[in-house]
């Protein structure tokens, strides 16, 4: 009867073995994924006070995300201050070319108010310029609007910028006073156990 418990007792213990072996390969299979439903569930039953880099660098992963936004503003920023750049230059070549067409047009008047050259000619000619000078006083008149309406946009880039840079500076406010809470707290804790000892 003794030998059947202690065989009984064996089997029982090797039972135990391998089954908590292979539910620690199961666990380590999981956990592979840090997206698996075991590893969030693991994580969940670590004791708070062991948690505390796991806060720390949730924390950073948040200020890391923030920053990243903050570049792909400033990124988005820069391709409107270009393209707002880009447009100055366009209008720039447009009033200079309304003034070439201008000048043009007040030479022809000179000349037909002198009854120099072919009457007929010199109002086609004319006709034509004015014609040019209405066609580029819409194009201006497009890029104007163009550059309005980027500098809204820049104007708003430039206010999501500073309002996402002032959050990131906060939250960096926060993490300083949470570690120095954190050292006073340990140099408490210290001090008083030092001096439980003594």
């Amino acid at each position: 009867m003794k030998r059947f418990r202690h065989v009984n007792l064996a089997l029982l213990i090797a039972f135990l073995f391998s089954t908590g072996c292979e539910t620690t390969r199961n666990i380590q299979k999981s956990i592979t994924s840090i997206r698996s439903p075991a590893y969030h569930e693991l994580i969940t039953q670590v004791p708070e006070d062991m948690k505390d880099d796991v806060y720390k660098a949730e924390f950073d992963m948040k200020v890391s995300g923030e920053k990243l936004k903050l570049a792909k503003l400033k990124n988005n920023l820069a391709v409107n201050q270009e393209n707002y750049s880009d447009s100055e230059v366009d209008l720039a070549k447009k009033l200079y070319k309304q003034a070439e067409i201008t000048l043009e047009i007040q030479k022809l008047e000179a000349i037909m108010k002198s009854g120099l050259g072919e009457n007929k000619d010199n109002i086609k000619t004319l006709a034509n310029l004015k014609s040019k000078k209405l066609r580029s006083e819409a194009d201006r008149i497009n890029i104007e609007a163009e550059l309005e309406t980027t500098k809204l946009v820049i104007n708003d880039l430039l206010k999501q910028i500073e309002g996402r840079e002032e959050m990131i500076r906060d939250m960096n406010m926060e993490k300083k006073n949470k570690d120095r809470r954190c050292f006073i707290e340990r140099r408490t804790s210290f001090a008083t156990v030092s001096a439980a000892i003594n």
